[in-house]
């Protein structure tokens, strides 16, 4: 029986029971299963000016979970003061159909970091040109947004996830056109006043993608790859990734008995047909360092870009990118975001050491980023978290948080006097019962 013929007639359960070492039928808990070694690769560079010493303890986190189970494998790219601090490749890139060894150029479903690596950018790019508000209502660009009461939401509160807004769209199902979709998103109601409560929503990059449409007169994704992606050199970054490259992507979970795999994970873009604002561009590691450096140089091109006749040296200008990555949400909330980007939320990576004005984000699928403008620091960390089906107990969390430890209490070399490292988000969850 062919591979293909082999999931189709509902076998996939039973592949997985016999596949040696990789996963006990169907229990996902990240306990009994585990998953093989794989590749082991590190390169630390000897700075003088870094704790070296300390990243040794990298590797062993990132093997431990791969030995329980919890996900296949993992790439970390971690750039320091215009230079590569850190490299490791772990463990799989897959295991099914056949188990694969990882590759520094793995492809990832970004999931959710599509927000800040397409969707916030393309809206300040927007906002640089003058052709949107971020403080004007939604309804402004898109009238038929306000039904349902949604006439005084804005586009900062989209960004900031204040808008009110449900989490998610319901009844989402098999291919909805973005006619039907966003026809859905009129008819929603507000969960909360604007501006007044953090909740994390798809809906609110939904509906920012669709203004940048509106406004620039492309689709999402060509807006994207011409203005973001291309300038940038981020060769392998990309909705929709072409076939020849299925190989080269870490698959997804499986869905339905069938594995996802160079398709978007996300219900919500899948649905869309790939192309959303809160979810659907693919990435490698060494794509999302040099998207990650440019935001540290103050929105400049790794080189000249020539767009036509003329020469860009900016995707995105020093001040739009500091506004969007610093604290734009009201003083009330314990949450800190930025425009897309996390600050200090109940979501946030950065550990407890890195200061409170770094900022990052993750997606679903078991992809992360954590940027530091005071030690001019990087770090993009990619698994495939949900593939084959994720472990009910998301060890990546403490994960992520560890490794920032480790790496932020490496670096010797801190300037700034009174640095303050920790925010009322992280106190509030410290002390849980106060």
């Amino acid at each position: 029986m062919q591979l293909k013929s082999f999931f189709s007639a509902g076998y996939l359960w039973l592949f997985l029971a016999v596949l040696p070492g990789v996963i006990s039928a169907g229990n996902g808990d990240g306990k009994t299963r585990q998953f093989p070694r794989g590749t082991h690769e590190v390169y630390i560079d000897q700075a003088e000016d870094v704790r070296t010493d300390l990243l040794k303890n990298i590797a062993p986190v990132i093997e431990k979970s791969i030995a329980q189970g919890q996900y296949p494998g993992a790439v970390i790219l971690i750039g320091h003061q215009g230079r590569i601090l850190y490299r490791g490749v772990f463990g799989s890139r897959r295991i099914l159909p056949d188990p694969a060894p990882m590759r520094f150029d793995t492809i990832f479903d970004l999931a959710s970091l599509t927000k800040v690596v397409a969707t916030a950018p393309a809206v300040m790019q927007l906002v640089e040109q003058g052709k949107l508000d971020i403080d004007a209502p939604v309804a402004k660009y898109w009238p038929e947004f306000a039904k349902k009461g949604k006439g005084s939401v804005t586009i900062r509160e989209l960004l900031t996830h204040t808008s009110g807004l449900p989490p998610e769209i319901s009844h989402l199902s098999g291919h909805a056109s973005e006619r039907e979709t966003l026809a859905q998103v009129t008819t929603l109601s507000l969960q909360h006043a604007p501006g007044k409560s953090f909740v994390y929503s798809d809906v609110n990059f939904i509906v920012l993608a669709y203004l940048v449409e509106v406004i620039s007169g492309q689709r999402f994704d060509v807006y994207v790859q011409e203005n973001i992606f291309k300038p940038l050199g981020m060769q392998h970054t990309r909705y929709l990734p072409p076939e020849n490259l299925r190989d080269q992507i870490a698959p997804t979970e499986v869905v339905d008995k069938k594995l996802r795999w160079g398709q978007v994970h996300d219900p919500a873009a899948y649905a869309l047909g790939g192309v959303a604002g809160n979810a659907g561009v693919f990435s490698d590691a060494h794509d999302l360092g040099i998207y990650a450096q440019a935001l540290l140089n103050g929105g400049k091109l790794p080189r000249e870009y020539h767009f036509g006749s003329k020469r860009i040296k900016y995707f995105l200008g020093p001040l739009a990118v500091f506004k969007m990555t610093t604290r734009q949400t009201p003083e009330t909330l314990l949450d800190s975001r930025g425009l897309g980007w996390d600050i200090d939320s109940r979501y946030s990576n950065r550990g407890v050491l890195f200061p409170v004005n770094s900022y990052g984000h993750t997606g679903w699928t078991g992809t992360s980023i954590w940027i530091d403008p005071v030690t001019q620091t990087w770090m993009v960390m990619l698994t495939s978290r949900a593939h084959p089906v994720p472990a009910k107990t998301n060890q990546l969390v403490s994960d992520r948080r560890t490794i920032a430890n480790i790496l932020s209490a490496s670096f010797v070399n801190i300037t700034q006097i009174g640095l303050n490292n920790t925010g009322k988000g992280e106190l509030s969850r410290a002390y849980k019962n106060v």
